[in-house]
């Protein structure tokens, strides 16, 4: 059994933004956040970025939501190689 585990890549989330020239305000504006704060707070992986807030992240990046999740995202394969069954004690 393979299982996939997605992990946001919060470093490079924060490398578009930069590059875009888009401040945490901005940001926080698009998803509707209240202060910077709370946008910064997703980038340092302190908050989870909600599937909801993808597709506005990939339009205040100007791309394709298919090309952000390619940017943002890890994917590991994990190979179930053994089941281990534990008693209560």
């Amino acid at each position: 059994m393979v299982s996939v585990l997605i992990i946001l890549n919060n470093p490079k989330l924060k490398q578009l933004r930069v590059k875009k020239n888009i401040s945490l305000q901005e940001m926080a504006d698009a998803l509707g956040l209240k202060t910077a704060g709370g946008y910064s707070r997703i980038e340092s992986g302190e908050n989870k970025l909600k599937a909801e807030h993808l597709p506005l992240v990939a339009k205040k990046f100007g791309i394709d939501i298919n090309e952000l999740i390619k940017e943002i995202f890890f994917e590991d394969k994990l190979e179930q190689t053994s089941t281990i069954k534990v008693k209560p004690a």
